[in-house]
């Protein structure tokens, strides 16, 4: 790619990036104007950080810049997952035409995931005797974040095992494309990345029962009744579901390039 595409690829990505990060405080109802400057200023930086990734040359901090579509499939599940939410939320305050459909469909997802070892029910049980009565609203939110991540990963562990990924097989620099792995340090290269990739793995899977009870019990900094706000909600539940869709998705990724490695060597 030119210098010119390379540039107008960074800033349309460095836009969309703004464009989601400020979306809530805009569409949810009843957010104060120094929320909506903040999350400006949040978006804003985020914009400028991923701006200058794309427009870059040489490796920065962001996996598989060079293995599309994996950064393209993260940041689809991070904007369906915030807008989601978003309308969730208007939905609870009955903003659009289409509240009540939404609302049936989250009421039907926190039955299916209302399940022994879920969780949604750990999560939503966090504030079972909160006496606004946001209960329900935190456990549609959960239940539609969690089922968001649970059909993100599933699509993309079988997009990176069944079709051709990484495209561009035979000239794929791990180097550039994983450039805070190095790969020449200890054991086999194959070895580490299928280590470090079930980590990420089983970190994922971990993180959505361990990050609650450790928010809200480990030292006490993490106050429930906060998601009394929407953007508190919202925010707070991107960051429960998404970041093990991220963890996840990372360690398949892994797992599929140290698989191509031990292929390449017996070929």
């Amino acid at each position: 790619m030119n210098t010119l595409g390379r540039l107008t690829s960074a800033i349309s990505r460095a836009f969309l990036v703004l464009v989601f990060i400020a979306a809530p405080a805009f569409l949810l109802p009843e957010t104060s104007r120094t929320g909506q400057e903040i999350s400006l200023i949040i978006g804003a930086l985020l914009a400028v950080f991923t701006m200058f990734e794309y427009a870059s040359s040489h490796p920065g901090l962001i996996d598989f810049r060079f293995a599309p579509p994996y950064n393209r499939f993260r940041f689809f599940s991070f904007a369906v997952m915030v807008m989601a939410l978003v309308f969730l939320c208007r939905a609870d305050a009955g903003a659009d035409a289409f509240s009540a459909d939404l609302l049936t469909l989250t009421d039907d997802l926190v039955d299916y995931l209302s399940v022994p070892l879920s969780p949604v029910v750990l999560a939503s049980g966090l504030i079972t005797d909160d006496p606004t009565g946001l209960n329900p609203l935190v456990e549609r939110a959960a239940a539609l974040s969690f089922a968001i991540a649970v059909v993100s990963i599933s699509f993309f562990t079988l997009f990176v095992w069944i079709f051709r990924w990484p495209a561009e097989r035979e000239s794929f620099n791990l180097w550039v494309n994983l450039p805070t792995f190095d790969p020449t340090l200890g054991k086999d290269i194959s070895w580490r990345l299928r280590r470090a990739g079930l980590v990420n793995v089983i970190v994922a899977v971990a993180l959505p029962y361990t990050t609650i009870p450790i928010a809200s019990r480990g030292g006490g900094w993490f106050d429930p009744s906060a998601l009394g706000n929407n953007q508190a909600l919202v925010w707070g539940c991107v960051f429960w579901a998404f970041l093990p869709v991220a963890l996840f998705n990372r360690g398949m990724a892994m797992l599929k390039i140290a698989w191509l490695i031990d292929r390449a060597r017996t070929d």
